[in-house]
């Protein structure tokens, strides 16, 4: 298996979901502890059903969702097949293959918001595009890429991040407080405000 290829396909096709969980494991409560297959190998729902409800399948975020982000440790980026919308919030799928962990592709184009919060994530990548809310709040990242784009608000709070890129833009609130950025950068385009710390809110 060329996992590089499969990820670059993946990204192109949108046929992709983002979940959290604990090394392979699913941390719902609804899972039970169910196991995935290890990197590169894929993973079948013994209970599938098509039906667009909760249940029945491997779920997780599609380019589109934003509502299923749970509190595992790791993100695994995956492969699907036989995809299933649920309420705009998730998908689930009958079929699903880990093809990344902790690490997100270029170029990635994410619709709706990004929950990395508590995550072992330590790099965002080039070409990444949110729609919707970014929360980085106490990853390990300590920099964001060129280019960055969040349609809606990005959360900094906890990170290592002392600087922010040239270009950076924000299309709601910008949340610094808990970071070392003591400076602005030219070409910062935020919607909403930009609070620095609890008495405070600059720009």
């Amino acid at each position: 298996m060329d996992i590089d290829a499969m990820v670059k396909e993946a990204v192109r096709t949108g046929d992709w979901m983002l979940r959290r969980s604990d090394n392979g494991k699913s941390v719902s409560t609804q899972a039970n502890g169910f196991q995935w297959a290890p990197i590169g190998e894929w993973t079948e729902a013994p209970d599938w059903d098509p039906l667009p409800r909760r249940g029945g399948g491997l779920h997780g975020c599609g380019p589109q969702s934003s509502g299923y982000y749970t509190n595992g440790r790791d993100i695994d980026f995956c492969a699907v097949e036989e995809v299933v919308d649920i309420d705009g919030e998730k998908i689930k799928c009958r079929r699903a293959v880990v093809l990344l962990r902790n690490t997100l592709p270029e170029g990635l184009s994410v619709g709706g918001s990004l929950y990395l919060r508590g995550t072992q994530i330590s790099a965002l990548p080039e070409g990444l595009s949110v729609g919707g809310y970014l929360n980085l709040y106490g990853t390990q990242i300590s920099a964001l890429p060129e280019g960055l784009s969040v349609g809606g608000s990005l959360d900094l709070y906890g990170t290592q991040i002392s600087a922010l890129p040239e270009g950076l833009s924000v299309g709601g609130y910008l949340y610094l407080r808990g970071t070392q950025i003591s400076a602005l950068p030219e070409g910062l385009s935020v919607g909403g405000s930009i609070y620095k710390d609890s008495l405070s809110e600059i720009g």
